[in-house]
């Protein structure tokens, strides 16, 4: 039987190409670090693997919504911080003045000024916010929560705080109308979301907003004293902290100081809402330091899961490469014992 040149060329040329194309997936796998490229490769394994994709992706989004509501929860708890703090700092000044130490004129317009800078510090605190939403403001993402009317009276998304009241965990204004922007937002960070209808369940869901009225108070309560002629007294005053020190800034400038005391009293009751405000947004950060604890060890596991369908054994790998290599490597000097050197260089 006769062999051309053109059969030994065709022949060589069929086993060059399939040892490239040997060595290159080879080298490929190496890269991407997966045993396949194709579903028709490994259909069984491949249905597992893209299981274990979406679950990751899944558990992914899981773990950015639980930071975004750590860092919200972070400053949420550092704006009541802030306001604690105020809070704390007016009431030792005013039980210095009660006492009748610091009771003189200029040390009342000293106090007065005090107060006046504590309350602007409170409403910069209340309107902290975070990458463009109030923190404290509910679901208002857009204009300042907190404000003061032309009479210096502090605003809720438009309502003056001693006119709101509370049913069933809602805000109502003084017309019975739910006050805008004061319900609730929820994320979903992996408890099994269920649906109702239309609607969630929530304790399948995380709360992630905050009224911060909710804690610096609102509506009336009353304050009860002795004035100066040993006469009781019971007023009406806000329950807000903003506004009891307005009243207090009242009572200082008519140095009526067993008003200011029962005032300061007050105050300190409000001032629990504070630290009560304080303790929750500490239990919800200490849950979603769990949450995420959970997250992060099903992510791992998720991550060998999806190696395990679709990944490779870098040794074993890297042992076949060397192979492949030194195949195409002898088909090459093969090629140029056989081939004429024009279309071995075309080969190379």
């Amino acid at each position: 039987m006769r062999i051309t040149n053109k059969q030994i060329t065709g022949t060589y040329l069929y086993n060059a190409n399939k040892n490239l194309e040997k060595y290159t997936s080879q080298h490929e796998k190496l890269e991407t670090g997966r045993a396949y490229t194709k579903i028709s490769q490994n259909v069984s394994t491949s249905k597992k693997a893209l299981q274990a994709r979406t679950e990751m992706y899944r558990n992914e989004q899981y773990q950015k919504n639980v930071d975004s509501a750590i860092e919200e929860l972070s400053t949420a708890e550092s704006s009541l911080t802030s306001v604690n703090d105020q809070l704390q700092n007016i009431n030792s000044l005013v039980i210095k003045a009660v006492n009748g130490t610091n009771n003189d004129e200029t040390s009342r317009k000293i106090f007065s000024k005090t107060l006046d800078e504590s309350k602007e510090n409170i409403l910069e605190s209340l309107n902290t916010s975070h990458l463009d939403k109030y923190i404290l403001g509910g679901t208002n993402n857009k204009e300042i929560p907190f404000t003061k009317d032309e009479n210096g009276n502090l605003m809720f998304n438009g309502v003056n705080v001693d006119n709101i009241s509370e049913k069933n965990g809602l805000l109502f204004d003084e017309n019975g109308n739910e006050i805008p922007m004061s319900n609730d937002n929820y994320i979903d960070i992996g408890l099994g979301l269920k649906m109702n209808g239309d609607n969630f369940d929530k304790n399948s869901a995380f709360k992630i907003s905050f009224s911060g009225v909710k804690w610096t108070g609102y509506g009336f309560g009353s304050i009860t004293y002795k004035n100066s002629e040993q006469e009781e007294v019971t007023e009406e005053v806000s329950n807000n902290v903003y506004q009891i020190m307005s009243d207090m800034q009242d009572a200082l400038d008519k140095n009526d100081m067993p008003r200011l005391s029962a005032l300061n009293d007050h105050l300190k009751k409000q001032y629990d809402n504070v630290l009560t405000g304080i303790a929750e947004i500490g239990v919800k950060s200490k849950r979603l330091e769990d949450v995420k604890t959970q997250l992060d060890d099903k992510n791992a596991n998720i991550t060998q899961m999806q190696k395990d369908f679709e990944g490779i054994e870098d040794t074993d790998e890297i042992v076949k490469l060397d192979e492949y290599n030194y195949s195409w490597l002898l088909t090459l000097k093969f090629g140029s014992s056989l081939l004429p050197q024009s279309l071995l260089d075309y080969i190379k």
